[in-house]
Order: structure tokens, then C-alpha cells, then sequence
């Protein structure tokens, strides 16, 4: 490996071990991860040409939503094959798995239904300049797809006795040779994106739930391209192609530590403003305690009964507090069967700071 490789994995290790206690990243995980899925799931669509805005996608994904059209069925999809990617990212990769995530990541979008999950049966594919038409790439002879799949799960599980790879290094190689094989008819670079992920999380490298590569890739598409190419113009050395993958980690790494600190600054400066709330007579000190742990952990539900046990109240003064939060549009207030329940809102320190 060069010295610059050398040097970004000592950046890309350095930051796994050190910096995580630090920015307390594990104590609001659960608002990060959500925030990177949905984020990786929009910018590796809208790399695959969706075209839909990022407020639409991720309100369809945050509430639910049915997809509406085929940009919003890829992010759909998206979002679906992240979550299969962490149920399994303890597995051993298969060639099995490998179609089930494709077919995952292409349901409902493809010309032709049954080649969702399934590799392709013939050599009419190439990969094109969407601008010139120039072709760029022809991808191996169909019949050698199985084989070739086999040897690139044995590759991404470490089977590999006589040498050692980094892992990370070893996620970027899988990803550039899934892309090379083009093993499908469509869906290829979002399942190769998909299996990075699953070969750094495989590997304990956690970090990277919290980031979203597609987001910087997508900024640099054309360079993103040109990495591809250059490997197999300079007689297929990877070094240029790692060392393109190793930037937009950094980057990601940076991103994600650069949008905690900002969080951690918003909730700083939100709790100091509950003060206007207590100053006011607008908020209770019980009140102000449950919006404090509100605004730590967004999406926390809460009901009468727990915020009865809570505080040690009667039943009343429960329900008062958390409906006099939901007039405020502090708490958002919603049914489970015949019970009410209150919902943090994902914008809480904005409606925080909109009080006067």
C-alpha cells in the first residue's frame, strides 16, 4: 500500500477508536443512525437517477408513506436494503444473500420484474457515457457471473489465509468488483454501495452506520466514474480507485463528527431557552425535565401512566402536563388504541427557539 493509504486507514482507525467518546455519538445513536439511513438511501438513489427532493423522500420514510413514484420506490428500496444490511451484517456473504439484497434494492423498478434478484442471462449490457454515448465498459461474459460471485464472497468473508487485508480496504475492493461484473441487469451500483456497507459492519467497524458515503460520492460523481475507469486503463491497479474511496470516507467521517457537533450546539442552546418557558409560567420544572430528555432523544413517546410513575403525581396533574405540551407544540400528540400518547418532535429545538 502507498503512503498515502497508509496514512488515511491510520485517520479512518485513529477516528473509530478516539473520537467516538468524544463527540458522545453512543448517546444519542439512535438519532444518528435514523439520520444516516434515510440519508444514504436518498443520495445512492438520486446517484441512480431518482428525482425526487429530499424533504418528499424523507417524510416518506420518517411517516411510512406508500412510495408515490419510481424515484421514491428506489429510495424506498434503499432504505429497506440498509435495514436487511443490519439484521445480516453478521452472516457470512452469499451469493444467495447477494441476489436477495439485489432484489430488495430493485423491487418494483425494474423493466422487467424477474430480473430483480436474479443475475443477468445474457452479455447485452455495457456501461456508457450518459453524456456522449461512448461506451465505457463491458462487463465479463454472463456465464462466468456465478463463479465469479462465489469467489467475491469467499474474498468479502476474509477467506483469504495467505495474505491480510485491511477491511476497509477489503469493502472498497468488493466494491469496485461487484461494479466491474455488472452481474445485473440494472441495480448494480446501488447493491455495490449496499455490500460495502455490509463488509465494514461485518468487520466491527460500527462507525460506519453513523455515515453516509453516497452523499459525498454523489458530489463527485464524475470522479466517482473516472476511478473506475482508471483501474482498468493502468492494467487494473486499484491504488487510484482506493485512494478516490479513502477521500470520500474521510469526508463522510468528518461530515457526521462536523453535524454532531452542530446537534450538540442546537440542544445546548435549546435547553437554555426553556428558560424563557419557566420564566413565562409556560412550562412546570416536571415539564421542563421530560422536554430536556425530549430534546436528547427525538422520537421518544410518552404517556399519562409513565409520566405519572415518573414524577410521582396523580393521574390529573400527568395528563395536564403532557397536554399542556402538545397545546404548545412542544409534544406531538397522537392514539394507540384507546390510550393517548405524546411524540418528541424531529424539530424541536427549532420550535424552541421560535418561542419569544
Amino acid at each position: 500500500m502507498t503512503d498515502n493509504i497508509q496514512e488515511k486507514m491510520h485517520q479512518i482507525d485513529s477516528k473509530m477508536r478516539g473520537s467516538i467518546e468524544a463527540k458522545n455519538i453512543d448517546e444519542n445513536k439512535d438519532r444518528y443512525i435514523i439520520r444516516s439511513l434515510i440519508d444514504e438511501a436518498i443520495s445512492s438513489s438520486q446517484l441512480e437517477g431518482a428525482a425526487t427532493t429530499r424533504k418528499v423522500a424523507r417524510d416518506m420514510l420518517q411517516y411510512e408513506k406508500t412510495p408515490e413514484d419510481h424515484s421514491q420506490q428506489m429510495i424506498f428500496n434503499n432504505y429497506q436494503a440498509i435495514n436487511f444490511i443490519d439484521k445480516h451484517k453478521n452472516d457470512d456473504l452469499t451469493p444467495k444473500l447477494i441476489l436477495e439484497l439485489h432484489r430488495i434494492v430493485t423491487d418494483g423498478t425494474m423493466d422487467t420484474p424477474a430480473d430483480a434478484g436474479r443475475l443477468r442471462i445474457n452479455n447485452e449490457i455495457k456501461v456508457v457515457d450518459n453524456r456522449t454515448g461512448e461506451d465505457l465498459h463491458s462487463p465479463p461474459d454472463y456465464k462466468t457471473l456465478p463463479d465469479r460471485l462465489k469467489r467475491l464472497c469467499d474474498f468479502a468473508n476474509g477467506n483469504t489465509p495467505d495474505y491480510f487485508i485491511h477491511p476497509v480496504i477489503r469493502a472498497i475492493i468488493v466494491h469496485f468488483a461487484l461494479a466491474y461484473d455488472h452481474p445485473f441487469t440494472d441495480g448494480n451500483g446501488r447493491t455495490t454501495r449496499a455490500l460495502f456497507y455490509w463488509v465494514v459492519l461485518k468487520n466491527n467497524y460500527w462507525l460506519f452506520q453513523y455515515i453516509t458515503l453516497s452523499t459525498y460520492i454523489k458530489e463527485a460523481h464524475a470522479q466517482y466514474g473516472e476511478s473506475f475507469l482508471m483501474v482498468e486503463s493502468d492494467d487494473f491497479d486499484l491504488t487510484y480507485f482506493i485512494n478516490s474511496q479513502l477521500k470520500f470516507i474521510t469526508q463522510s467521517i468528518d461530515g457526521l463528527f462536523n453535524y454532531v457537533d452542530k446537534k450538540q450546539q442546537e440542544q445546548h442552546r435549546a435547553l437554555n431557552l426553556l428558560n424563557n418557558y419557566l420564566r413565562d409560567g409556560k412550562v412546570n420544572s416536571r415539564q421542563a425535565l421530560l422536554i430536556q430528555h425530549a430534546i436528547k432523544y427525538s422520537g421518544s413517546v410518552y404517556t399519562i401512566e409513565g409520566h405519572k410513575i415518573s414524577n410521582n403525581i396523580g393521574y390529573k396533574a400527568a395528563r395536564s402536563d403532557l397536554l399542556e405540551l402538545a397545546k404548545l407544540a412542544l409534544l406531538q400528540q397522537s392514539k394507540q388504541g384507546r390510550a393517548f400518547v405524546f411524540i418528541a418532535p424531529n424539530d424541536l429545538e427549532q420550535r424552541i427557539r421560535a418561542y419569544k
